[in-house]
């Protein structure tokens, strides 16, 4: 994902709940990256904030538009794990 014409990497934040403990990052992350690649996304973190939410940080390009559909969708499919807030870009 080497920056292209200009192109810079950002970073969004996402929140999601479910996420409690570092079972339930490593299976939403798993299928996360699942998607990243067709997606335009790179490297993602979880941060657990400890009352059932987690903020999702997702690095892409800036040209890439982080679509809160495909990530409702990977992230479903890993548990009961709920997009509630975001995308939001960090710059």
């Amino acid at each position: 994902m080497a920056p292209k014409n200009g192109d810079t990497i950002i970073a969004s934040r996402i929140t999601v709940s479910g996420i409690n403990n570092d079972r339930d990052v490593k299976e939403a992350l798993q299928d996360l990256y699942d998607v990243f690649a067709d997606a335009g996304l790179g490297q993602a973190t979880f941060e657990v904030r400890g009352d059932g939410t987690a903020d999702l940080f997702v690095k892409h390009l800036e040209s890439v538009v982080v679509d809160r559909a495909i990530i409702e969708g990977a992230l479903a499919r890993g548990g009961d794990f709920r997009v509630v807030d975001g995308p939001h870009r960090i710059v």
